[in-house]
C-alpha cells in the first residue's frame, strides 16, 4: 500500500463481521486525546450499524501492513431553532434551508 486508503467502517463491517472488525479496531491508539480512541473502540461500530453516523477509517502502510492512522465521522442531525421576531430575515431564511422552525 503506498499513501493512504478511505474505507467506510460499515463495509468493513459487511466484509469481515463484527467481532474481525471490532478486533481490529481495538489496535488503534491514540494516546494524546484518549476520547477519540474511546469512541472508535467503543461507538463506532454500533452507530454504523444503527446508521447514526458514518465512520471512515484511514488506513497507511507500517511494515508493509496496513493500520489505522485516523479516522473521521460524520452524522446528520436536525436543528430546530424556535422563530421569534428578533431574528434577521436573511439569516432566518439561511437557517431554512437546513432546520425546521417551531
Amino acid at each position: 500500500m503506498v499513501g493512504y486508503s478511505i474505507i467506510l467502517l460499515k463495509d468493513m463491517i459487511q466484509e469481515l463481521g463484527e467481532n474481525e472488525t471490532r478486533q481490529r479496531l481495538s489496535q488503534f491508539s491514540c494516546p494524546l486525546n484518549k476520547d477519540v480512541e474511546t469512541f472508535l473502540h467503543n461507538s463506532a461500530v454500533e452507530l454504523a450499524k444503527q446508521g447514526v453516523s458514518a465512520t471512515h477509517l484511514v488506513f497507511s502502510s507500517f511494515k508493509s501492513k496496513p493500520v489505522i492512522v485516523g479516522y473521521f465521522t460524520l452524522a446528520n442531525k436536525n436543528i430546530i431553532v424556535s422563530s421569534n421576531n428578533t431574528m434577521p430575515k436573511n439569516l432566518r431564511r439561511r437557517i431554512n434551508k437546513f432546520g425546521i422552525f417551531e
